[in-house]
């Protein structure tokens, strides 16, 4: 299940290998982030390259993860459909042959397993803030007694609303103060 011996790559250096593989890593990803709720099994498809002395992975993730929602907790199924790729490096001194931002990995071992990946892949693609549909088509924030979630927008103009009013305890103590009353070497 997406693991390989290096040996086995090896026969792999005219054409990549090409894998098909359906997954179950449900238990493993509840493990990982108790707050999924639950996986369907992932299809991944993929292909591995030899190049270079390195191996360079391609890998498209297909299933759906549910999870709560971030602002009523309610159940939302997020579909997981995206491509990643990796190198990994039979060597170390070889990464400088690479561009930055290229994610490079070290092979340690005999084996090159790509189940972690997977599951930090998908991981890694649930967004921050899920909502349900119902709750992305509506506007309404939730509120309470003397409290309120608004967005930064609305933040923003509620602080600049309140910069532009005077504040009311030192609004008295203008009056205090009279032009007239002025010494005359200040006028």
């Amino acid at each position: 299940m997406l693991n390989w011996a290096i040996a086995e790559l090896m026969k792999y250096k005219e054409t990549p290998l090409h894998f098909t593989e359906t997954v179950d890593v449900k238990a493993d990803l509840i493990k990982r982030d108790p707050e999924i709720m639950d996986v369907s099994p992932i299809n991944v498809d993929g292909y591995i390259s030899f190049d270079k002395g390195d191996y360079l992975v391609s890998v498209t993730l297909a299933g759906s993860i549910t999870v709560p929602s971030t602002r009523s907790l309610k159940p939302v199924e997020l579909p997981m459909n995206f491509t990643f790729s990796e190198i990994y490096l039979s060597d170390p001194d070889h990464a400088d042959q690479y561009e930055d931002g290229e994610l490079l990995i070290e092979l340690t071992g005999d084996r090159l397993d790509l189940v972690s990946a997977v599951e930090d892949h998908l991981l890694l693609n649930i967004p921050m803030q899920v909502l349900t549909p119902e709750e992305a088509a509506d506007d309404e924030m939730p509120s309470g007694t003397d409290w309120e979630v608004m967005t930064e927008s609305d933040y923003q103009a509620t602080q600049e609303e309140q910069a532009e009013q005077p504040n009311a305890a030192f609004a008295k103590l203008k009056d205090l103060f009279n032009d007239d009353d002025a010494p005359e070497d200040d006028k």
